[in-house]
């Protein structure tokens, strides 16, 4: 119930979503619908301490990434199509296991959390909130971090949902949504 209501008040405060999109953990069978809020306080070059260049997990339903991050990943799926019957998942299950992620990889990864934060509640804020600055590794206080780039399935954009003012933008000519 708390994330629910804190899943409303995010989409009051940070207006319509850029996208939603279809995401489960590896152990659901059901897919679910994210919404992906996008904010200039979250690119890369913003300057805001903590934020820059960073997508959150806040809820089981929504995700946070800066404007560039979308723009990139929208650039990204007009190249390689992603869908539920076709979706993206980290081949190594570390986001950070071999070169660089992609943008749909991380995506997976932040959907990985949406699932911990569906399983644990209010206590997800506390308990993977402090963790997830050490990112992943060997530790025990980075179970959180590997767990969701171990579980996390990106099936693409739901169709209709990708505002149109981002598609004429990117200059996106074909749709890259998903059914």
């Amino acid at each position: 119930m708390l994330h629910d209501w804190f899943s409303s008040w995010l989409r009051e405060c940070g207006g319509p979503p850029c996208f939603r999109i279809w995401g489960r953990a590896e152990t659901e069978r059901d897919w679910r619908q994210i919404d992906v809020l996008a904010t200039a306080r979250r690119n890369r070059d913003s300057g805001w301490p903590m934020w820059a260049g960073v997508c959150i997990t806040w809820t089981d339903s929504v995700i946070a990434v800066g404007c560039d991050f979308a723009e990139q990943l929208l650039r990204e799926l007009a190249v390689f199509a992603v869908s539920r019957s076709s979706p993206v998942m980290i081949p190594t299950g570390r986001l950070r296991g071999a070169g660089i992620p992609s943008n749909c990889e991380i995506l997976a990864h932040e959907i990985g959390h949406t699932w911990q934060a569906r399983r644990l509640g209010g206590f997800y804020w506390p308990l993977v909130g402090a963790l997830t600055r050490f990112r992943e590794g060997s530790h025990w206080w980075n179970f959180f971090e590997n767990n969701a780039s171990q579980i996390g399935v990106f099936g693409g954009i739901i169709a209709g949902t990708l505002q149109h003012e981002v598609m004429q933008r990117l200059g996106v000519t074909r749709s890259i949504e998903s059914g």
